[in-house]
């Protein structure tokens, strides 16, 4: 019914807008066709003054030059007008064809006051302001009839339009007139229909109301609509209320006990006060088969008999903080009717019903969520175990660089800090800088989300590092960060170096080889051509020490080119069973006899032997033996031109299977820049030296399966390892 009032309102409110609308339009429209035909009598006006305003000016011309001639300001000021008044013509809009007329008759004026301005200024021709008179009289009666044909025309459309104007403003009054009779009867029309669709409605109510009031609750209502139905429904649903409350009651703990019952979790309701708190006042059957019991064997329990020793010596004070006001969530043990222990997960707090308070509780087993959680958790270890064994340093990192994990390898190696606490940018650890480096991985794979791998010496870590960067996807195949993969590579170098370095010797074996052979001749001429010059008698005193320096000057190239062709093509090792010990006091015995030593009683050197008596003998080669512990010892005593200590150790490496020997003394040491050039050819510290020495003493070592190094401080001294194989003949032969 309130639609149908508020339609009835808005219609009547629409009506009469609609009306309002009408009407104000009507006068609108009757107001701008009467100003529309005021201007277009003013037009016509306008019209005609240009006509009189023309005429005016042809008469001014028509008297010139007689005594009724007009003075010249009076003739100008004529043109004048004539000229605004046909400008006014352009101050209203007008149709296309009447904007090209106008444009024709202003050109036309402009004519004749051109024409009309030359006949009144020319004074010497006679004959040529006859002319331009008559052409400015013929402009003007074209002009004239031009305009009067205009304001012919225009007061012809004039009557015609003014009369259409006064029809419709006739119609219009008729239907306002109209329209303002017929608004009571229709206001009137519709008050009526309102009303009685309002009242009737209410009396239908008002009789039900009366049944109902009477006791007749079987009464129903029909035959409304809109609100009233409404009302109506609600009337007949009266008298049925209680019985459908009744059945919803019913179907309620029917719905309610079902799922109860059928529940997959196990559900409890306790006491929670009075002489048995704790005692189970109803379960459902999945409690009782999750503790192996029946239904009746479970009402006769309180829930400390189902839970584990610890948890039922906590059930009192879970019952205490329950009871005041909180809601538990916890994981215990409850134990089955055989006593097998099991995790459940527990839910439970505190309802009232009728001013008694009860627990309800809800049993969760996880013994399967436990197991699986055990299964992850050993995998986690197990990964972590793997990701941690791996010699390779591993670290991931985010898309800023920063190290959110790493294995055991790259935290060693790296000297990481906790990353749980820490932002750790991985070019400071790694690189050593604070920026990446030029060529970075980490910044190529994060461009192009492709693997990257390059090969750099980090001097901070002394080490050469093969680094591998990975992209880092998450599962919306958005790049996150990237894996580094970093390989220690040195050991890798090294072996190339020296597989370089025998490549080069071998290039420098070959040369030298041959540039011994092509000198050998050659020289061992010139030696005997300077021997027997010598031996000349005519030789003088002055010259013989001259040739003979010439002689051990050939001597020297002679030894040169022999520690060329020993480095060059070493002799293969005569492998016997060696004594160690034996071959150094030989040649420490031989070191001690060389002439620098028995000449200069002041160099005093000092020999510290501390050897091994238990050291195996080795298969070697005693005289190649021989040869590099006097080099080396002649070494030393070179190093020490004021004297000092020269110190040689033995020892049986069991674990390694080797014989070590260290030989070191108090010299001088050698250069930090010098260090790791010093075995190679032609490299050498002593003024006059050949720069072979060290390089054959090496060559011999290996030749034997050993290996020598040098560790040195310049004004400390110098100390040569020697690590020789312990082998068996049959070993050797293989």
């Amino acid at each position: 019914m309130k639609k149908k009032i508020v339609i009835a309102l808005i219609a009547v409110s629409f009506v009469f807008l609609l009306g309002g609308i009408y009407i104000v339009a009507s006068i609108q429209k009757a107001t701008s066709e009467l100003d529309h035909l005021i201007k277009l009598h003013q037009v016509e006006i306008l019209r005609e003054h240009l006509l009189l305003q023309i005429r005016q000016v042809q008469s001014d011309l028509t008297l010139k030059d007689t005594r009724h001639a007009r003075s010249i300001d009076f003739v100008i000021a004529n043109v004048r007008n004539m000229e605004k008044m046909t400008a006014t013509c352009y101050d209203c809009h007008h149709a296309p064809h009447v904007e090209a007329r106008l444009n024709d008759l202003n050109r036309q004026t402009q004519q004749y006051k051109d024409s009309f301005s030359r006949a009144l200024t020319i004074r010497a021709h006679r004959e040529r302001v006859n002319l331009e008179s008559d052409r400015a009289f013929k402009i003007s009666e074209q002009l004239m009839a031009e305009v009067d044909k205009m304001v012919h025309i225009a007061s012809s459309k004039l009557y015609s339009r003014t009369d259409e104007t006064l029809e419709d403003i006739a119609r219009t009054k008729t239907i306002l007139y109209i329209l303002v009779a017929l608004t009571p009867f229709v206001a009137a029309g519709m008050g009526y229909i309102v009303i009685r669709e309002i009242t009737k409605p209410i009396k239908i109510i008002l009789e039900a109301t009366r049944k109902v009031k009477g006791g007749d609750l079987e009464y129903k209502i029909g035959g409304l609509r809109d609100e009233y139905a409404e009302v109506a429904t609600s009337f007949n649903e009266m008298s049925t209320a209680l019985q459908q409350n009744i059945r919803k009651v019913e179907a309620s703990e029917k719905r309610y006990r079902m799922l109860f019952e059928s529940a997959g979790d196990a559900i409890f309701i306790l006491e929670a006060e009075g002489e048995s708190p704790g005692k189970i006042v109803a379960t459902n059957p999945a409690a009782a088969k999750m503790h192996d019991y029946s239904m009746e064997e479970m009402l006769k329990l309180k829930i400390t008999d189902l839970d584990g020793p610890e948890a039922a010596s906590e059930a009192p004070e879970r019952i205490k903080r329950m009871l005041a006001g909180e809601w538990l969530n916890a994981e215990i043990t409850h134990r089955k009717k055989d006593g097998t222990l099991f995790p459940v997960e527990i839910s439970c707090g505190v309802f009232e019903v009728d001013g008694h308070k009860y627990i309800l509780a809800f049993d969760r087993d996880i013994s399967e969520r436990k197991r699986m959680e055990n299964l992850i958790l050993q995998s986690k270890t197990d990964w972590e175990d793997t990701f941690n064994t791996i010699t390779d340093m591993i670290t991931v990192h985010d898309a800023n660089f920063n190290i959110i994990a790493a294995n055991a390898a790259a935290k060693n190696i790296l000297g990481l800090p906790f990353l749980e606490t820490n932002q750790v940018k991985c070019y400071q650890f790694i690189h050593g800088h604070d920026q990446p480096p030029a060529d970075c991985p980490s910044c190529r794979c994060l461009d192009t989300q492709k693997p990257a791998t390059f090969e750099i010496f980090e001097p901070h870590l002394e080490k050469f590092l093969e680094i591998r960067a990975m992209p880092r996807f998450n599962k919306d195949k958005q790049m996150v960060g990237l894996i580094h993969v970093m390989r220690d590579i040195t050991e890798r170098k090294q072996v190339e170096k020296t597989l370089q370095r025998a490549e080069q010797l071998k290039i420098v074996g070959e040369w030298a080889a041959g540039l011994a052979h092509e000198i050998k001749n050659p020289l061992a001429g010139i030696k005997a051509s300077i021997e027997m010059l010598a031996e000349e008698v005519n030789v003088s005193a002055e010259d013989k020490p001259l040739i003979l320096k010439a002689v051990d000057e050939i001597k020297r190239i002679e030894t040169l080119l022999k520690s060329l062709l020993n480095f060059a093509k070493p002799p293969k090792p005569q492998l016997v069973r060696t004594d160690v010990n034996e071959i150094l006091s030989r040649s420490i015995d031989f070191a001690l006899q060389q002439p620098a030593l028995l000449t200069n009683q002041s160099l005093r050197i000092n020999i510290v032997r501390n050897f091994d008596t238990n050291i195996p003998k080795i298969l070697a080669d005693p005289m190649q033996l021989q040869q590099v512990f006097l080099n080396l010892l002649l070494n030393a005593v070179e190093a020490m031109p004021k004297g000092g200590i020269i110190t040689l150790k033995t020892n049986h490496n069991a674990a390694k299977n080797t014989v070590d020997i260290e030989i070191s003394d108090s010299g001088k040491g050698i250069e930090k820049e010098m260090i790791d050039q010093i075995f190679q050819p032609f490299v050498t510290t002593k003024r006059k030296g050949t720069g072979l020495g060290l390089a054959i003493t090496r060559r011999l070592i290996e030749q034997q399966g050993g290996e020598i190094t040098v560790k040195s401080r310049a004004g400390q001294g110098t100390v040569f390892n020697i690590s020789l194989q312990v082998k068996e003949e049959m070993e050797m032969a293989v």
